[in-house]
C-alpha cells in the first residue's frame, strides 16, 4: 500500500507498546535502579548529562540505552521522576548478586540532576537453580519479617523486606522456578514499577497530613465568620474575614490539585501492578499486595479524607458567601427604597414649588405687561373720565390670562420636544 496514505502517528504508535519494555534476555542476572525526583526546571540539565553517556541518542525522547552482551544500562523520564537503571548478567554467587558491584561503579549517577527518591537491588537466579539457602538470603533480608510469595502462577517465588540496605537501596531476590521467554524481564519490570509506584503514591500523604491540620483551624475560621453573619455584626468585616479565608482555600486546593491526582494514579498503578503479579500465598509469609495494602491504604483514605473536608470547606465557603451577599443586597435593596422615597417626596416638594414660581411668575409678568401698556395708552387716554385707569382696571385679568396661557404653551412645548 502507498506509504503516503499511512497516518504520521502509525508507526510512532506501533513502537510505543515496546519502549517501556526492560531489556533483559536472561537470567541469571542482577540489576540496581534509582529514582530520582527531577524539577521541570532541570530537565534541561539532565538532558545535557544523559547526553554524555550516550552519543548520538536523543534524550529529548525519555530514553537511552547502552546494552553489551554482558548487560547494560537504561535511563528512562517519566512525567516528574527519571530512573538510571544497571544491570549485569552472569552467576550470582554466594551474596545472591547484592553488592557485586562496588558503590563506586556508580560514582558518576552523583552529578545526575535531581534528588534520589529510592533505591533497589534485585538478583534473579538462573531457572531450575536450587532455592537460596536462608543462611545466604539472611544476610540481605530479615526473613522474619519479610514479604515472600510466588508469583506469575509459580514460576518464580520472591523475598523482600523493604528495609535500607547498605548503599541506600532496598533488596529483592527472585528464585526462578520456571520463568520463560520473556518472562524475567516482565517480573523484574513489575516489581520495579510496583516498588517505584508505591512510594511515588506517598509522596501525597504528609501534605495531606499538613492540610488536616490547616483544616482543623480554617473549619473554626469559618464557624466564626457564620456566626458573626447570624448576629448581625458589621457586614464589611465579615466580608472581608470570609474574602481571606476563600483566598486561602483556593490557593491551598490549586496547589494541591496535582499531587491529589498523581497520587490517585500512582495508587492505582500499583494496585494494576500487583493484580499483574497473580501472587500465590505461602504458610508463615505475606504476599507483597498484603504488606502494602497494610501500609499504602491507610495513607490514601488520609489523602482522601483531606481532599473531601477541602472540597467541603470549598463549598460551605462559597454557601456563606452567597447568604452574607444575599444579606448585603436587601440592605442595598432598603438602602435604594428610602433614596427612591426620599427623592419622591424631594420632587413632590420641588412640584409644588414650581406651582408656586409659576404662580409668582404670571404676577410679575403681568404687572410689568400692565405697566408698559400705561405707559402706550396714557397719551391716548388723556381727557378720558378717570383718566383712561377704568381701562387699564378692565385689562388686567385679560392680561392675566394671556400670561398665563403663554407660559402654559411655552412650558407644553418644552415637555414635548424633551428627548424620550
Amino acid at each position: 500500500m502507498d506509504e503516503r496514505r499511512d497516518h504520521p502517528l502509525r508507526v510512532a504508535l506501533s513502537e510505543l507498546m515496546h519502549l517501556r519494555a526492560l531489556p533483559l534476555d536472561r537470567a541469571p542476572v542482577r540489576l540496581r535502579q534509582w529514582v530520582f525526583l527531577v524539577e521541570p526546571s532541570d530537565r534541561d540539565a539532565e538532558s545535557a548529562f544523559v547526553g554524555l553517556f550516550a552519543p548520538g541518542q536523543e534524550p529529548a525522547l525519555g530514553r537511552a540505552v547502552s546494552i553489551t552482551d554482558t548487560g547494560g544500562w537504561l535511563w528512562e523520564r517519566h512525567q516528574e521522576f527519571s530512573t538510571w537503571t544497571w544491570f549485569a548478567y552472569g552467576a550470582l554467587g554466594d551474596d545472591l548478586g547484592f553488592q557485586a558491584e562496588a558503590d563506586e561503579r556508580f560514582f558518576w549517577l552523583h552529578g545526575a540532576p535531581g534528588q534520589v527518591f529510592r533505591g533497589v537491588e534485585i538478583s534473579v537466579g538462573a531457572a531450575g537453580d536450587p532455592p537460596p539457602g536462608e543462611t545466604a538470603l539472611s544476610r540481605h533480608i530479615d526473613l522474619r519479617r519479610c514479604v515472600s510469595c510466588e508469583v506469575f502462577d509459580g514460576a518464580a517465588r520472591i523475598w523482600t523486606d523493604f528495609r535500607l540496605r547498605e548503599g541506600g537501596a532496598g533488596r529483592i531476590h527472585v528464585h526462578n522456578q520456571t520463568l520463560a521467554n520473556d518472562e524475567v524481564s516482565r517480573l523484574v519490570q513489575t516489581l520495579l514499577e510496583i516498588g517505584n509506584y508505591r512510594k511515588l503514591a506517598l509522596l501525597g500523604f504528609a501534605p495531606a497530613r499538613e492540610t488536616l491540620a490547616w483544616l482543623d483551624g480554617a473549619e473554626a475560621r469559618l464557624a466564626a465568620i457564620t456566626g458573626d453573619l447570624a448576629a448581625g455584626e458589621d457586614s464589611q468585616g465579615v466580608l472581608d474575614d470570609l474574602l481571606k479565608l476563600s483566598a486561602e482555600v483556593e490557593a491551598r486546593a490549586a496547589t494541591s490539585r496535582f499531587r491529589r491526582g498523581a497520587t490517585e494514579s500512582y495508587h492505582q498503578l500499583t494496585l494494576d501492578r500487583l493484580e499483574a503479579l497473580r501472587e500465590r500465598r505461602l504458610p508463615g509469609h505475606s504476599t507483597m499486595s498484603e504488606f502494602i495494602a497494610r501500609r499504602l491504604l491507610p495513607a490514601m483514605r488520609t489523602r482522601e479524607a483531606a481532599d473531601r473536608r477541602l472540597d467541603d470547606l470549598s463549598q460551605r465557603v462559597a454557601r456563606c458567601g452567597d447568604l452574607l451577599r444575599a444579606k448585603l443586597g436587601l440592605a442595598q435593596d432598603r438602602q435604594n427604597q428610602e433614596t427612591l422615597r426620599g427623592m419622591d417626596a424631594s420632587l413632590q416638594l420641588q412640584t409644588k414649588l414650581q406651582g408656586l414660581v409659576e404662580g409668582l411668575s404670571i404676577f410679575a409678568v403681568g404687572y410689568y405687561v400692565l405697566g408698559l401698556l400705561g405707559y402706550l395708552l396714557k397719551p391716548w387716554l388723556h381727557g378720558w373720565p378717570g383718566g383712561g385707569e377704568w381701562v387699564l382696571s378692565a385689562l388686567v385679568p385679560l392680561v392675566l390670562i394671556a400670561v398665563a396661557a403663554t407660559l402654559h404653551r411655552r412650558k407644553k412645548r418644552l415637555i414635548e420636544d424633551e428627548p424620550s
